[in-house]
């Protein structure tokens, strides 16, 4: 009973001040908006780092040869990177620990392809048929090739989705035609689904064309080492013992001197993810802290407005002690005066910030997400806000002299 009547009286002295209490709540809209807002940048942000990491694949390690060392200004080997990378390494990874479910070894180079007079340069990946598993590349068109077709050198490619945007008119069914890696022939079978920028950001994973490992080796770079080896983990759970494992059986299989630098670099998915986040964590933190900056902007005019309000209606607050209205009735009616103006921000507030936010990812290349923990972090703002800068004008009110209030003009 006492809560309704503080509301109709709270609700009636907001309406005898409608522009004072239109700028409070516009103050307090702006401010829960920018929370939203910056809270669902962050979080879209967060999301798509954790799905460019898991792009990379499931439970995924990537082993890759290490850069070569300099001694007296000349490189001990190669040019720029070990060479001590075997197909055979992947094979005793496979057979050496029952962590790891699947290996793919892979040589990649930038090479001119060509499909008649269009040509262009590519990232031409020589691999396995278990590349495609461990990676999670989606096919759009025709099949990938086969374990068959890799011992047997068979000259044929899946290409992706840039590849063939860029390399054949869309007239043409690209499955079955033929295209030239340098001088060599291939035939495409396959066409990769779009998955976009590469975890690193420094490459397209679309602006590739993806041919048997031994074919590349053999017909197409003359090498007979990797620059890499994908290996999939059963499970999340024993990701740093296949780490180890793996390690373990290079440096052995590679005679590294024990204490000795190794010839191989592992780079964990979970660590990646794990440093990629931590990352996002603090910007995250610093984009909310400039939300709440705002958002304490519009407590103020909430404050001020209240003090005033206290202010002006000293007489009535005399009134209403002197026929029996207890202190915690007159503070409760403030705090519910400020939480109105506080709620009616923070709805106003919610409706703009998913607007802008929505604005934001269908005209940027920024992703806003509005999830439901972002609705929760608005929310709870509006209310803290409302609380925060109500309780000081309550307490102002309650404790009034009701003499001194009744003998104000």
């Amino acid at each position: 009973m006492h809560v309704a009547r503080n509301l109709r009286l709270s609700i009636r002295a907001l309406s005898t001040h409608r522009l004072r209490t239109t700028l409070a709540v516009v103050g307090t809209a702006v401010g829960v908006a920018g929370v939203l807002v910056l809270t669902a940048i962050g979080e879209g942000a967060r999301g798509a780092v954790i799905r460019q990491i898991e792009s990379l694949g499931r439970n995924v390690l990537v082993i890759a040869a290490a850069r070569v060392q300099s001694r007296a200004g000349r490189e001990l080997q190669g040019a720029g990177w070990t060479r001590k990378l075997q197909v055979a390494d992947a094979e005793a990874i496979l057979r050496g620990t029952p962590a790891v479910i699947r290996a793919a070894p892979v040589q990649q180079r930038d090479m001119i392809s060509k499909y008649g007079p269009i040509q262009g340069p590519t990232t031409i990946i020589g691999t396995t048929p278990q590349w495609r598993e461990i990676r999670q590349f989606p096919l759009s068109a025709g099949r990938f090739f086969t374990e068959d077709e890799n011992s047997s050198r068979q000259r044929v490619a899946v290409i992706g989705s840039d590849v063939r945007k860029n390399l054949l008119p869309d007239t043409v069914d690209p499955l079955g035609r033929m295209i030239r890696i340098g001088r060599v022939p291939f035939e495409v079978v396959g066409v990769l689904a779009s998955k976009g920028i590469s975890v690193d950001g420094n490459a397209s994973e679309d602006d590739r064309i993806i041919i048997p490992l031994e074919t590349a080796l053999n017909r197409l770079f003359n090498l007979d080492y990797l620059q890499m080896i994908y290996l999939e983990v059963a499970t999340p759970a024993v990701m740093s013992d296949a780490q180890e494992d793996a390690a373990a059986i290079l440096r052995v299989r590679h005679d590294v001197a024990e204490g000795g630098p190794d010839d191989f670099v592992i780079q964990n998915q979970r660590v990646l993810l794990q440093a990629q986040l931590a990352t996002q964590t603090s910007f995250q933190r610093l984009i909310m802290g400039l939300g709440f900056v705002s958002l304490i902007v519009g407590g103020v005019g909430i404050l001020s407005i209240m003090l005033l309000s206290v202010r002006e209606r000293r007489r009535e607050i005399g009134l209403r002690v002197a026929v029996g209205a207890r202190r915690p009735d007159i503070a409760a009616q403030f705090i519910a005066e400020a939480l109105i103006l506080a709620g009616s921000g923070g709805a106003l507030g919610i409706l703009l910030g998913t607007g802008l936010a929505s604005i934001i990812s269908s005209t940027t290349s920024w992703a806003a997400r509005v999830s439901e923990g972002t609705l929760l972090v608005a929310i709870l703002s509006a209310g803290g806000i409302g609380l925060l800068f109500g309780v000081f004008p309550a307490w102002r009110a309650a404790t009034l002299d009701p003499i001194r209030a009744l003998q104000a003009e």
